[in-house]
C-alpha cells in the first residue's frame, strides 16, 4: 500500500501534485488555511460580477502543464479558449485608440513581411497583422530596426546548448540584449515583457530563464489562453474535483501551523491543536516560509537555512477590479495600456515627492473571454500594475494610477458601477508569501538553473516544496511554474524520476 501524504496548501503546485499522487495510488490529504482553493489562481463573484483575484492570462492551457496533468489522470474536466493573442491589443498614454498586439511566432515572422494595415478598436486581430507597426509606437525607430530584429531573431532562434549555457553565465535579460542594441526603446519593450511575465526588471531578470520560458510558452501555436467558463477558478475546481475522485481530501479553513518531525523523518503536521500525521509532507508554501515558519532554524544547517531565507522574491502588483454598467472595452480580450518612458507624468507627480513612476497596466477584459463573468450587457476588466512590495504611501500610488487609468480610458468612470482595489497586503493575505509578490521567488540569474532551489528539502527525510519557489527543473511563467514544479514533485515521489532531478 502507498503512503500517505499530506499537502499544505491548495494553491496550483499542491493542486497539480496532489492530483498526480491521488490518481498514482496515494491516500492524499489537503489542508488549506483561505476558504476557497486555488491562491492567486482563484475568483470571486459579487453583485453578479466574477473577477479573478490575480491578473490572468495563460500562456499555455492543455498544450502546457495543466494538460499533461489532466491526460494522465485520464479527465477531460477542464478546457481552455485558445489564441486569445490574437484579441490582445495595446493602447498608449495619451491615446483613445487600441492597436494590435500579438506577440507569438507567427506575428513575429509576420512582422518581416510588409504590414497588412490593419488595426482599429476591436475584433479579431488575427495572427500578426500590424505587429511590426505596434512597436515602432512603442518607441522603435527605422533605424535601429537591425538592432530590434537582432534581439528577436537571437531570442527565437536560440538553441537548448545555447540557453543552458546562459544558465551557466548569469546573465540578465539587459546584459543579454545590450549585445544587439541599447536603444531605449528596445530595453523598454523587454521591461515590459519581463514585467509581465517574471514581475521584475529586465536588469534582474535571467536571460536564460526569459528566453526559455519565451520559448515554450509565449510562441505557442495555440497561442494565450483563457478558461472557457469559469474565470482562473475552473483550474483549480477542476484538479480538486480530481483529487476528491481518486479518493483525496481537501480541507478548507484550516491553517497548518507547523510541520511536525522527528529525527531526520518528517511526522505529519499540526492545524490548531490537533496532529495529522503522514510519512510524505508536501507544502504548497514558500519555501522561505516552510524553513521558518513552519519547520524550524534549529532543523538546518546554517548555510542552507541562510540560502533559503535570504531568496528574494518578485515585485508585487497593485490591481483595480472595475464593474462596468456598458463595456468599456468592445471585443478586445486583453489590453495592454503602455508608457513610452517613465517620466510620462512626472511633471505631475514627481517621484522625488513619493510617487511612482509611469508602469502602465495588464488589463484582461475577462466577461470578453468568458461572457459569464459578468450580467448580460456588463463588463468585467481588471487592471494591474506592478510595484513594490513594501515602502509607498499607498493613498498616494492609488491616487495616481487611477488617475492614469483614466488617462487611457476617459470614459471609465462613466462607465463604472463599482471597483475593487487589491494592494500588496492584499497578497499577503491571498498566497501566505511575506510581503505580497506576484512570484515567490524572483527569476533572477542566481536563483534559477543550478541555483534555483531543490523540491527536496535536505535532512528531513519525507519532506518537499512545490510552487513557485522550488523544483530546480521546473520552468514556466505565474501559475504553469508553480503546476510543473508540483508535477515534477509527484514524479519522484512516483518513483518515475530521481530526487535529485527536482
Amino acid at each position: 500500500m502507498k503512503e500517505d501524504v499530506i499537502i499544505i496548501g491548495a494553491g496550483i503546485g499542491g493542486l497539480a501534485c496532489g492530483a498526480l499522487l491521488a490518481h498514482g495510488g496515494h491516500k492524499v490529504t489537503i489542508f488549506e488555511k483561505n476558504s476557497y482553493l486555488g491562491g492567486a489562481c482563484s475568483s470571486y463573484t459579487k453583485e453578479g460580477f466574477t473577477f479573478d483575484r490575480g491578473v490572468h492570462v495563460f500562456t499555455s492551457g492543455l498544450n502546457g502543464p495543466y494538460g499533461e496533468v489532466f491526460r494522465r489522470i485520464g479527465l477531460d474536466t477542464l478546457q481552455f479558449q485558445e489564441k486569445i493573442n490574437e484579441k490582445t491589443g495595446i493602447i498608449f498614454y495619451k491615446q483613445d485608440k487600441i492597436h494590435p498586439f500579438n506577440i507569438n511566432v507567427g506575428s513575429a515572422l509576420n512582422a518581416l513581411k510588409p504590414s497588412s494595415g490593419k488595426s482599429g478598436g476591436g475584433g479579431s486581430k488575427s495572427g500578426g497583422g500590424g505587429f511590426l507597426d505596434g512597436f515602432f509606437k512603442m518607441g522603435i525607430e527605422k533605424e535601429d530596426l537591425k538592432g530590434f530584429m537582432g534581439v528577436f531573431s537571437a531570442l527565437m532562434t536560440a538553441t537548448k546548448r545555447k540557453i543552458n549555457k546562459m544558465f551557466e553565465d548569469d546573465m540578465s535579460v539587459t546584459d543579454w540584449a545590450n549585445q544587439y542594441s541599447e536603444h531605449p526603446a528596445i530595453h523598454g519593450i523587454l521591461q515590459f515583457m519581463c514585467a509581465a511575465m517574471f514581475c521584475i526588471s529586465a536588469k534582474k531578470t535571467s536571460a536564460a530563464e526569459f528566453i526559455y520560458c519565451f520559448k515554450k510558452e509565449m510562441m505557442a501555436d495555440s497561442g494565450f489562453q483563457y478558461p472557457v467558463k469559469g474565470g482562473a477558478q475552473a483550474v483549480p475546481d477542476a484538479m480538486s474535483a480530481a483529487i476528491r475522485k481518486f479518493g483525496g481530501e481537501i480541507h478548507t479553513n484550516s491553517r497548518v501551523s507547523s510541520i511536525v518531525v522527528k529525527g531526520n523523518k518528517v511526522q505529519g503536521v499540526m492545524v490548531g491543536d490537533k496532529q495529522y500525521n503522514a510519512p510524505i509532507v508536501i507544502s504548497n508554501l514558500a519555501i522561505q516560509m516552510t524553513t521558518s515558519a513552519l519547520v524550524g532554524k534549529d532543523y538546518f544547517d546554517n548555510k542552507y537555512y541562510s540560502r533559503i531565507t535570504n531568496l528574494q522574491p518578485s515585485f508585487s502588483a497593485i490591481t483595480f477590479k472595475i464593474a462596468f454598467d456598458e463595456p468599456l472595452v468592445k471585443d478586445w480580450a486583453f489590453v495592454n495600456c503602455y508608457h513610452n518612458t517613465k517620466m510620462d507624468f512626472a511633471d505631475k507627480y514627481p517621484p522625488d515627492d513619493g510617487y511612482p513612476y509611469s508602469n502602465g497596466f495588464f488589463g484582461p477584459v475577462l466577461s470578453n473571454m468568458d461572457p459569464t463573468l459578468a450580467p448580460p450587457g456588463k463588463q468585467t476588466i481588471i487592471f494591474g500594475s506592478t510595484v513594490p512590495p513594501k515602502g509607498p504611501d499607498w493613498e498616494k500610488w492609488k491616487e495616481v494610477y487611477w488617475w492614469d487609468l483614466k488617462s487611457y480610458f476617459p470614459d471609465l468612470e462613466k462607465k463604472m458601477r463599482f471597483m475593487d482595489i487589491s494592494f500588496p497586503k492584499d497578497l499577503v493575505e491571498l498566497t501566505g508569501k511575506p510581503a505580497g509578490p506576484v512570484e515567490g521567488l524572483a527569476m533572477s540569474p542566481d536563483q534559477v538553473g543550478k541555483n534555483k532551489p531543490s523540491s527536496v528539502i535536505p535532512g528531513i527525510e519525507g519532506l518537499y516544496v512545490v510552487g513557485d519557489t522550488a523544483g530546480k527543473t521546473a520552468h514556466g511563467i505565474g501559475t504553469q511554474l508553480a503546476c510543473d514544479s508540483g508535477i515534477r514533485c509527484a514524479d519522484a515521489i512516483l518513483g518515475l524520476t530521481d530526487m535529485n532531478t527536482i
